[in-house]
């Protein structure tokens, strides 16, 4: 019995700093409440706009990860928020993406979701008549995936669309063998993406 209590005493100061170790966007939420029960709404909407952005910069950093990591003699270098700023302005959307690097070889993968310029890739991946208006575009599947397929010399750029509403486009730049293209898209859980995104 005494260990017991013992044991419960050396543990209390952990468990209080635990309750004590308020989450700072639950303290956000909370004060916006307050603030609107004493209607005080300048300071909720002002209180609840600051736990919005923190969320916002939680989703950003869990989407990151459904980024392929770097293949071996890569290096991977992840897009700063700049992008998804343009999205905004664009009218909205979702945007990740990377460069993968070696040597003089380049690699940019940007996964875009729930945007309005969707549509425009849409119409080219679903008619091929629009993109054999490109001498070096063509059409292309990865798997059971519909896209499109640009090559330019060492340069070959794969744009693929999935449920409608996500745009998957993997660009190769300076490239020694372009097959290093489907293994960055085999690295990718094109299910979860889907699960996360949609």
């Amino acid at each position: 019995m005494k260990k017991i209590l013992l044991a419960g005493l050396i543990s209390l100061p952990m468990l209080m700093n635990t309750a004590l170790m308020a989450d700072e966007i639950e303290d956000q939420i909370h004060a916006g409440i307050k603030a609107y029960q004493n209607k005080e709404y300048k300071i909720a909407a002002d209180e609840l706009k600051f736990a919005m952005a923190q969320i916002d910069k939680l989703v950003q950093d869990d989407n990151k990860k459904l980024l392929p990591l770097a293949l071996d003699g890569w290096t991977r270098e992840t897009d700063d928020n700049a992008a998804q700023a343009a999205m905004s302005m664009l009218g909205g959307g979702t945007t990740i993406g990377a460069n993968y690097l070696r040597d003089n070889e380049n690699i940019h993968i940007q996964i875009i979701a729930n945007s309005p310029m969707i549509a425009m890739v849409g119409m080219m991946i679903n008619n091929p008549m629009m993109a054999a208006a490109d001498k070096n575009t063509k059409p292309y599947r990865y798997k059971r995936i519909k896209g499109i397929k640009k090559t330019e010399g060492k340069n070959t750029e794969i744009t693929l669309l999935l449920a409608g509403q996500i745009m998957v486009k993997i660009d190769g730049k300076n490239l020694k063998n372009s097959a290093v293209l489907e293994q960055y898209l085999d690295a990718i859980d094109m299910k979860k993406l889907k699960m996360s995104l949609l």
